[in-house]
């Protein structure tokens, strides 16, 4: 095969939150779908890359078989190369091109395309979709993302500049460098009065945030091709495929828009496709992560609140204040990351968050979170408790402030007397301080001491030897340090049993 753009210029791959099959699987059932257990099934990726999506679905779901093609044989023999360090015998990284591997792969429980939809001509496109129809076992679901209007219109017209600027250069370097000197000049270009300036002044500001070779590959790429959402639901139902929903669920909510344009949009509730549609018109949304099923199959218009019951429940949410009195009535403010929050005076709300965050990164069944709050000063449960838990856990579900999941994470809430660090994180904490954690995330280890334990994490050492060892670094350190230092890693999702 030749040689691909991503053969000449690499693109690191990383996990992408959404595309986990206990993730997928959450979603699928909450709208009412029953599928393959995670743990066993088959994973397809569609243009993985070096892996660095498939690897961590991999290294998190043992039992499972992955299987990732790609084009690019430099970035699958990168990928090769990691998953014989790791030791995998579950992942399968394979050149392939997804227009002519037709059903020689076989059929797969979760089929994920993340970032080719939109970035292939339209004859792959098709070829793509009927790769899916074709590939996706019976009761399986499909991830796929891509660019949507109207958001794309305001990207896209700052893509179109920058193409211009670069045409006739043929090495990327110097593309990007040339891209980045146009983003600066047409970011201070206008007055701070002009609607036209600030509008397009916060998108260069966006766009030169990107690393080179994604800015090369998405903005200054031959292909970019934006759609609206109900033409994608269009052209995947002419393969046999049905939108199922968003694999981000607090994305179709509409939960932040103003009450009178939520009601409005609500009317539309039994269908969709158009709610969706619109919603994308209100939110001027330029990026999507839909998860779609065979047409045989037909999902709820929405959340099925009982079903909050068949799966588990994980939070690192935090209260704004030391102490949360449960009172009705008393308002407390919940945070999880930058943008995640929820004010609740709801008592049962309150409790659950606290137990949740006691427990995180593991997760709960819905049983358990209803007998843990109230070990967290919540009275007697009485009979609505379970009804009125089961909206709050499906509302804090939008507002991002809970995940599902279908099966449970490696992940452990406290350290073990041999505490062990994910194998993939120590891997690439020789190199970074950016890992892949066991819930499928990016975290980022603050402090050399922090990555230093993570390395000495390997499940050899005891507290006491782990102690002796970071003292020759920093003598400073002591058993109650090593303890807070265990707890900060525990929280990030990397240690497990």
């Amino acid at each position: 095969m030749s040689e691909t753009a991503y053969d000449s210029v690499p693109y690191p791959g990383h996990v992408h939150t959404h595309t986990h099959p206990n993730r997928i699987a959450a979603v699928a059932q909450l709208f009412g779908i029953q599928v393959p257990s995670p743990a066993t099934a088959r994973v397809l990726e569609i243009g993985c890359g070096d892996g660095g999506n498939l690897i961590s679905i991999a290294y998190t779901l043992p039992r499972s078989h992955c299987v990732g093609i790609d084009l690019a044989a430099t970035a699958i023999e990168r990928g090769r190369q990691q998953v014989q360090a790791l030791a995998l015998t579950n992942c399968d990284l394979v050149v392939a091109d997804l227009a002519t591997v037709g059903r020689s792969l076989g059929q797969f429980d979760y089929v994920i395309a993340h970032g080719v939809y939109s970035w292939v001509p339209p004859p792959l496109r098709d070829a793509l979709l009927q790769l899916i129809s074709d590939a996706l076992s019976p009761s399986g679901v499909a991830f796929v993302s891509y660019n949507v209007f109207p958001g794309w219109r305001i990207a896209g017209m700052v893509r179109e500049m920058l193409r211009y600027h670069t045409l006739g250069i043929d090495d990327p370097g110097e593309r990007v460098e040339q891209a980045k000197a146009l983003l600066r000049f047409v970011a201070v270009a206008h007055d701070d009065d002009d609607p036209y300036g600030r509008l397009l002044a916060a998108e260069c500001e966006r766009v030169s945030g990107y690393p080179p070779w994604y800015l090369h590959h998405d903005d200054l790429a031959d292909v970019n091709d934006p759609v609206y959402f109900h033409e994608f639901v269009a052209q995947a139902k002419r393969f046999g495929l049905a939108f199922l929903a968003e694999a981000d669920f607090a994305s179709m909510t509409g939960a932040d828009l103003p009450k009178e344009a939520l009601e409005k949009l609500d009317e539309l509730s039994g269908d969709p496709v158009l709610r969706g549609q619109y919603l994308d018109f209100v939110k001027c949304r330029r990026f999507r992560q839909s998860l779609l099923t065979h047409a045989s199959h037909t999902a709820a218009p929405g959340p099925i609140r009982e079903n909050v019951r068949t799966l588990l429940v994980a939070s690192a949410a935090a209260p704004e204040t030391e102490t949360v009195d449960l009172a009705a009535g008393i308002e407390v403010q919940f945070r999880w990351g930058q943008r995640a929050s929820l004010k609740t005076d709801h008592p049962l709300a309150k409790a659950a968050f606290l137990a949740l965050r006691a427990r995180w990164p593991e997760a709960m069944s819905f049983d358990e979170l209803l007998t843990a709050v109230t070990r967290f000063g919540y009275g007697e449960i009485k009979a609505d408790d379970a009804l009125a838990l089961e909206q709050v856990l499906v509302t804090a579900f939008g507002l991002r402030m809970v995940e599902l999941t279908a099966e449970p994470w490696r992940a452990v809430a406290e350290p073990s007397p041999h505490p062990r660090a994910s194998a993939i994180a120590r891997l690439e904490a020789a190199s970074s301080d950016v890992l892949t954690s066991l819930v499928h995330r990016r975290i980022r280890l603050d402090g050399s001491l922090a990555l230093n334990l993570l390395r000495l994490c390997d499940g050899s050492r005891n507290h006491q030897t782990l102690v002796d060892e970071l003292a020759r670094v920093d003598s400073a350190v002591t058993p109650d340090g090593l303890g807070n230092l265990l707890r900060g890693l525990t929280r990030t999702g990397v240690l497990e049993a």
